[in-house]
């Protein structure tokens, strides 16, 4: 559908934001965008190769700071690995005394097929994908609590989908359940503190060289280059054309909350959970004992039911629609 847009600004004045791996690609977009409206901004960035390796290249952070500078904003960099989570949030507070939003971005791939995937690779892409996220956020959240508010984003992929990069993928997956699970103790708490995923697609330095380093083992093995969306579609896919999403989900005027957000080509959708019909196999339908398999063969039509089903809502823990629930339950205090 069209989207129309009112005048009023949208305005980060007085904030401080951490983006995470800003110095290239997405986060770059993220920290350019939310510094020109307003937000202080801490650029963090070790420099490293898409897949982890490498040395480090400070100059990619501090180009990000200088290039909002010059466009009159304000920022810092920040060369630690998210890893070293205490030192990335120390920085933000050291330059600014506060963090208001966090929006992890930082992030690794390794191009290894499920066949070629090594223990060791799996769990170097959980440590910064997965792990590292959820050491940002321990560091952060101690202030978010004292503040009392706080606007955190979460980054996954169209991989959760399937993809031939299974440590990515479950990467990925992981930091949607760790968003909905910060946003239950939020909501606990009864705190202002917002967190949200998206699932980016651009073409940014990360899908480049990946592409690149697949395309070269795959002549190496006889094989044809892999493939390349055309010209005129790549040029749609920048990576600023994502930014518009993570900056309204940082914006003190968000109220969403454990929702996940699509964005892409300036195409954005909302995400959800989908919950079929119930199907029953309990003592109240006349079943005694525990339910059979044949039980759940007969109930394909309903588990397959998706109009009459609800939408689960994330972030309260949850399983089972109410109705359902007293369906189940309800006969026992009767």
């Amino acid at each position: 559908r069209n989207c129309k847009m009112t005048t009023d600004e949208l305005r980060y004045d007085g904030q401080v934001a951490l983006v995470t791996g800003a110095g290239r690609g997405l986060g770059r977009e993220h920290a350019l965008l939310l510094a020109s409206r307003g937000c202080k901004v801490v650029v963090n960035d070790p420099g490293i190769a898409y897949d982890g390796t490498g040395i480090a290249q400070h100059q990619v952070a501090d180009e990000v700071v200088e290039e909002i500078k010059r466009a009159g904003g304000i920022a810092v960099a920040n060369y630690d690995s998210v890893e070293q989570a205490h030192a990335v949030i120390k920085a933000g507070v050291d330059a600014f005394g506060r963090i208001d939003i966090v929006i992890n971005n930082a992030g690794i791939i390794t191009p290894e097929t499920w066949t070629e995937l090594s223990l060791e690779s799996w769990q170097k892409t959980i440590n910064i994908n997965l792990t590292g996220v959820f050491s940002v956020m321990k560091a952060a959240w101690p202030i978010m609590v004292e503040q009392q508010y706080g606007r955190c984003v979460f980054t996954a992929s169209p991989a959760i989908y399937g993809a031939g990069v299974a440590a990515y993928a479950a990467s990925k997956a992981g930091v949607i359940g760790l968003a909905n699970s910060l946003q239950f103790e939020a909501r606990k708490l009864k705190l202002d503190i917002k967190c949200n995923v998206i699932i980016p697609q651009a073409n940014t330095r990360m899908v480049q060289d990946l592409n690149s380093n697949i395309s070269a083992s795959r002549v190496a093995k006889g094989k044809s280059e892999l493939k390349s969306a055309p010209p005129e579609v790549l040029d749609r896919m920048g990576p600023e054309k994502v930014s518009a999403i993570v900056a309204w989900l940082s914006h003190s005027e968000c109220q969403s909350d454990a929702k996940i957000f699509e964005a892409g080509a300036g195409y954005f959708a909302q995400l959800n959970w989908a919950r079929s019909a119930p199907l029953f196999a309990t003592e109240k339908e006349r079943v005694e004992g525990s339910p059979l398999p044949e039980h759940i063969r007969d109930g394909q039509d309903t588990l397959h039911d998706y109009a009459t089903g609800d939408m689960p809502r994330s972030g309260d823990g949850a399983m089972g629609s109410p109705n359902a629930l007293e369906r189940v339950f309800g006969h026992l205090r009767s």
